[in-house]
Formats: structure tokens, sequence, C-alpha cells
């Protein structure tokens, strides 16, 4: 048995679900967490790292993120799907949901296709579609011209994928959406509401229909609006007020500022917010390079990605260790609930949580391992250290178009 498969990582700090461990002991074996507590001398035959007290984190679990250096989910090519969870791994996401935009259905499906050619233990947990049944009002990026409802757009070709795709948002307000989110829910496929003007009500009768997750907190969704003298609570309110609903942040110092993630965090707390990066294909290409993700476009500019209008963000720029290190940097949540948020609570919504997402024994030994900066110095997968060179990014010019 090779020795990369038996780790100790002693002297550390350990960031248990619920508390730091200074001092301490992590053992990896056979790809899972054997122990993870106070220091004890490793086992005969493990491979001994002094972390000198640095901190180690389960691996990070990215539930929305699109893509990296130049290359994008919606590509229907295994090198482009392996490139941006390389580069997401080496910078900490161990494990993600690969998130495609908008797209006409036959080239969403040719990219899934794609997808299921990568193999078991490339950190792919199953893919998220953002799109196409979104509400162009609240769309953003997203060309208005091709998002439909699904009362438009019949939806047996989503229902085929159902085992690949592990969530789905869509804006719940829209003609036919309940039928489609019980549909998903039924096959097992968490469903978001996301770029929707929905009110408190149609949120509520989404929730009856299965809807239990919500996309990017302030970012594309309706907020409280008056008719007459009479307040209604939009999507937001109605979800910062909920019991049970999960929902998402992108806490990556340009889509929000701390003030807003420290509301979430108070409304919600750790176990029901989920860090995300919502990385678009320019996270890693220099300031006015241009990107596509399937028919949305968009440009690296002021350190996120911006629609090329200006008037609407089109994903960040950022790895979610990045997102984390905001979190507890400049918005102040503490180190162990800001690793809940970013690893054990979008595990558990995935339905994962008896797999990965904690330093705990029997998990899956995903392991990132921080300075005392919250920068990433090494990452291991399974137990193995992962090569620390992340893919070289496509030069602006070459970035490919797939609409």
């Amino acid at each position: 048995m090779s020795h990369e498969q038996r780790l100790a990582l002693v002297n550390a700090t350990v960031v248990h679900p619920r508390r730091l461990g200074a001092g301490e002991c992590l053992l990896l074996r056979d790809g899972t967490v054997e122990y993870a507590g106070p220091a004890r001398r490793p086992p005969a035959g493990y491979r001994s790292v002094d972390l000198d007290g640095d901190y180690v984190l389960p691996g990070l679990i990215d539930v929305h993120v699109h893509g990296a250096l130049g290359r994008t989910f919606n590509e229907p090519d295994p090198d482009a799907w392996r490139t941006v969870v390389d580069a997401h791994a080496a910078a900490g996401t161990t494990g993600l949901l690969a998130t495609l935009a908008t797209d006409r259905p036959p080239a969403l499906r040719a990219a899934l296709r794609a997808g299921r050619r990568l193999p078991a233990g490339s950190g792919l947990l199953g893919t998220h579609l953002e799109g196409p049944y979104l509400n162009p009002r609240f769309g953003g990026a997203h060309p208005p011209d091709a998002l439909r409802t699904p009362a438009q757009l019949p939806w047996p070709w989503l229902l085929a994928e159902a085992d690949f795709v592990r969530m789905v948002t869509l804006a719940p307000e829209l003609p036919g959406s309940a039928a489609l989110i019980g549909a998903l829910t039924d096959r097992g496929v968490v469903v978001s509401a996301g770029h929707s003007g929905a009110t408190g009500r149609e949120l509520t009768a989404a929730r009856t229909a299965g809807l239990r997750h919500v996309a990017h907190l302030w970012s594309g969704q309706s907020t409280l609006a008056k008719d007459g003298p009479w307040r209604v609570t939009g999507l937001l309110e109605t979800v910062l007020a909920s019991e049970g609903l999960t929902a998402e942040l992108i806490a990556d110092g340009r889509h929000l500022p701390a003030e807003l993630v420290r509301i979430a965090h108070r409304c919600l707390g750790p176990d029901r917010l989920c860090l995300v990066s919502d990385a678009s294909a320019g996270t890693g290409l220099a300031p006015g390079s241009g990107f596509a993700m399937g028919a949305v476009r968009g440009v690296v500019a002021d350190g996120v990605a911006l629609g090329h209008d200006g008037a609407s963000f089109c994903g960040s720029t950022s790895h979610l260790a990045d997102v984390l290190r905001f979190t507890v940097q400049q918005a102040h949540v503490p180190l162990v609930e800001a690793v809940r948020m970013a690893a054990t609570t979008p595990a558990r919504v995935l339905g994962l949580a008896d797999r990965t997402g904690a330093l705990v024994p029997g998990l899956a030994a995903d392991v990132v391992v921080l300075d005392r900066d919250l920068r990433v110095r090494r990452v291991a997968r399974a137990g193995r250290w992962l090569r620390d060179r992340a893919p070289e990014p496509h030069r602006p010019e070459e970035v490919p178009s797939h609409g």
C-alpha cells in the first residue's frame, strides 16, 4: 500500500464541525478520515506531515460554479469539464456541482453528455442547471430571448437527465413551474428558486410543491414592494424570515458587501447557508478578457465578471476559498461556522452528509490546509495530495463560444 494512502497531519489546527482543535492530529487512511482529535503518535505505516499550526478543514463543496480559466461546463467537451474541476480543486474545492447557464436544451444535453465522461473520484458531485426556466425581469446576464417558462418549453428532456442533475434553479412564479417542481422533487433533484420575481405567497406555494433551496441571496430576486399602502414581501424577505429553507451567498466582496453577509448569517445561521463562488469562465483570466457560458456572454472587470453591457454581474472571478476568507475576515463570521457554510451544509443540501463535508471518521479524506491568513497551502482529495499547479488558462482570443 502506498504511503500516500496513509497520511498523518500533525501539529494542526483542526476545524471540527463545532470547534477548533489546536495542536491536533488528523489521520487519513484509504481515502477516508480515520481519526481527528487530540495529538497522538501516528501508527506505523503513516507518512507524517507537520503543519506547524496551519488550519485543516474539510474539502470545500461548491453547489454553484460555472467555470474557470476560460472554460465552462456549458461546453460539450470533457476536457473543458476537467479543466474547470481541476482548477477549482487546486484552489480548495474538492467537490462541486457543475453549473450550466441558460442555453437551448439540445446544447445543454450535449454538455451533460460530456460531463458524464468524467471518471468517478474527479470531484464532480453532479450538475446544477441554472435556466432556462428563469424570469426575464430578474434574469441578470441570462439573455431574455433564451429564457422560457415551463409551460412554453416542455421539460421531458430535463427529467431524462435527472440521474445526473442534482439541482435545478428556476423561477417558481412562472406558468407550469409547480408541476415541474413536483416532478423534479419526486426524482430526488433539489429545486432552487432563483432569478425570480416570486412574492412570498408564490414562494410558499412552491415549497408545498417541493422547492427547498434558494439561489444567491440579493442577486436576481424580488424584494419588498408596495401594493397601495400595503407592503408585500418578496422572495428575499420570505427566505430570511423562513424556517427550513436553505440558501446561497456569493460572498466575494463584489456581489455582496460584508453587512449583507452578516444579515444573512444572523437570519439563517450556518446550518442553512451555503457559501458559493458562482465562479464564471472568467475566473483566472486577466482583466478585459471576454468569455462565453452557453448563451451568456461576459467580461472580466474590477475583480468580478460583468455582462457585456456592464449593467449586471455575470458570475464571479473567485474560488470558494476566496469567498470563505472574505466571510471570515470581512464579515466576521467565526471560522468554524464559515467552514460549515462552505462544506458541511452544502453536503447536507445535496444529501451527501454521510459521505463528505466534515472531518469526521468514516467520511471522505478531502482536506484543505490554510495558512494563518486563510490562504490555501495544500489540498488532498481522497487522502492524496493534488498537484500544486493548476491548468493553464486559455488566452482571451482562444475562449470558445458555444451559444
